[in-house]
């Protein structure tokens, strides 16, 4: 947030912390620690921002504090921006000013210090002078903000006003370092008294933190807010098994009787789109989550249980849509979740990523080169073998693939390249697909592949956002039973599969379906 200029509308949380780490603004360990714990997890659709603002939902929920609303959406830069933590040796109309270019008011840059300021303190390392170290000790000596230090509440509030704070920001006998005092007293404490009962404090807070995370470059649009939605449907491919989750009241007791059924539609033949029989499935394995999964969903009340499904599908009739229904088995009539009406959409079976077929390696690099060019990085990278599936019969001018991955150690220059598949003859085709293979090195974290089939004609079908952590560590499930039905409710054409195992062809779909706390059946 201290990049952003409102007046130009430039800056803002941007990802550009990562590389202003060596301003004396920036000083101290946690930065550079909490930077090298985010640097894993950007990748296509979330950026380094989302994760810096997601991890500041995350902690407020962790602390006790108010759920802040989180929408993504945000656009990483690759260089740092201009100058403008505040410091507390500088004076308030300083800090005035520093605000006011960011967009906030008096009024707000109080409410911004104590929400921020509600937990932690200052370290002996950062600030010798306001905390002397320990001499007998190499330990640094820490004095908290107030004396609620496990808990996101009002006290820095509460012990300001009523003159028991120990807050060195505040009480220090150096009065140039008092930045605290001279913030929480610039408007003659009124902003401060307002805050002084646990929920005028929540919910100033809540809005207030909600309006820093979400202060962004103009042109850029946010998402809308990201909720807890009755049913989601997520990693959908024919591939190895992944996960499917139900969501419950944390301290309900799962109903055993509950049964989860996958229902779907040919793609091809006499059912195409359901205009006669279904294909309905139970899940292989059944597994409930730990409550802790999510800081956020534990503090609603939720927990997760994932149905994992796995079906054979016949490629001949392939797959155009599914849909899910959950019931009870107490009397009441089952949830049938389908995408709104429509069926979940599988959009495409002409072009699949196998990953039961591609692997990855270590080995010594050989192309990729560190940062603004120069020498090439040192020591050991991955080598992914990336194996795709592409339908007989639709005769491809060209098989490629788009890597990308952001997640690189230290914030180096993203990976983002293009790299051709060729036709694999020592791999047997299979169900009507023939296999094709490519090669890439990485030496990031998050890799991730868009995977083409170019027809002559110009058409181009796509697998997007396909990732690479899980080859060779992905466990065997086998695949359960198929039965048939009358069709279902709903009709759309759309389709789209995933991939392909050599001896046999499987779909793989994920519901997250949500309970909230009143859902007592569960």
């Amino acid at each position: 947030m201290a990049t952003h200029d409102a007046s130009n509308g430039t800056g803002g949380l941007d990802g550009s912390i990562a590389y202003e780490l060596d301003r004396a603004e920036n000083f101290g360990a946690g930065f550079t620690s909490t930077l090298s714990d985010f640097q894993v997890y950007p990748n296509k659709y979330v950026s380094r921002a989302d994760i810096i603002a997601i991890a500041a939902v995350f902690a407020v929920s962790t602390c006790g504090g108010p759920r802040i609303p989180y929408r993504g959406g945000r656009v990483d830069v690759w260089q740092a921006g201009p100058f403008g933590v505040p410091q507390p040796q500088e004076n308030l109309q300083t800090h005035i000013g520093m605000f006011a270019r960011q967009g906030f008011t008096t009024a707000e840059m109080i409410q911004l210090t104590a929400c921020g300021h509600t937990m932690g303190g200052v370290r002996s390392t950062d600030f010798p002078d306001l905390v002397p170290p320990n001499s007998s000790s190499s330990e640094p000596v820490f004095h908290n903000f107030d004396t609620t230090t496990q808990s996101f509440d009002d006290k820095v509030v509460t012990q300001y006003l009523d003159g028991t704070t120990l807050n060195p920001l505040v009480v220090d006998s150096n009065a140039t370092m008092t930045s605290d005092l001279r913030i929480f007293s610039a408007d003659g404490n009124v902003t401060m008294r307002s805050l002084s009962s646990s929920d005028a404090f929540a919910s100033t807070c809540q809005n207030i933190l909600e309006r820093m995370v979400n202060t962004v470059a103009h042109g850029i649009t946010l998402t809308d807010e990201i909720q807890v939605i009755p049913a989601k449907v997520h990693d959908v491919q024919l591939t190895f098994e992944k996960g499917t989750f139900l969501q419950q009241n944390i301290t309900a007791t799962v109903n055993k009787n509950r049964v989860v059924t996958m229902s779907w539609c040919d793609r091809y033949g006499t059912n195409q789109n359901c205009n006669g029989e279904t294909r309905q499935a139970l899940p292989a394995t059944t597994t409930q989550e730990q409550p802790n999964l999510s800081p956020i969903s534990q503090n609603q009340g939720f927990t997760f249980i994932n149905y994992n499904f796995v079906v054979p599908i016949d490629s001949n009739a392939s797959i155009s849509k599914f849909e899910f229904t959950v019931d009870e088995k107490d009397g009441s009539n089952p949830t049938i979740y389908q995408n709104g009406g429509d069926g979940y959409p599988v959009i495409q079976d002409q072009v699949l990523f196998v990953p039961t077929l591609s692997h990855n390696t270590l080995v010594q690099n050989s192309s990729l080169v560190a940062r603004g060019g120069g020498s090439p990085i040192t020591g050991l990278v991955n080598q992914y073998t990336i194996v795709a599936a592409v339908r007989d019969g639709s005769n491809p001018s060209r098989v490629y693939m788009d890597a990308l991955d952001v997640a690189i150690s230290g914030f180096g220059t993203s990976l983002n390249t293009t790299v051709d598949l060729k036709l694999n003859t020592s791999i047997t085709p299979t169900q009507g697909y023939s296999f094709f293979t490519g090669v890439i090195q990485d030496s990031g974290f998050q890799l991730t592949l868009d995977i083409h089939s170019l027809l002559s004609n110009g058409t181009i079908y796509t697998e997007d956002f396909k990732q690479v952590s899980q080859l060779d560590n992905t466990p065997y499930v086998a695949p359960t039973n198929v039965t048939n039905s009358k069709s279902l409710q709903s009709s759309s054409p759309n389709s789209a599969m995933r991939l392909v195992d050599v001896f046999m062809t499987r779909f793989v779909g994920c519901i997250i379906l949500v309970a909230g706390a009143l859902v007592a059946a569960f």
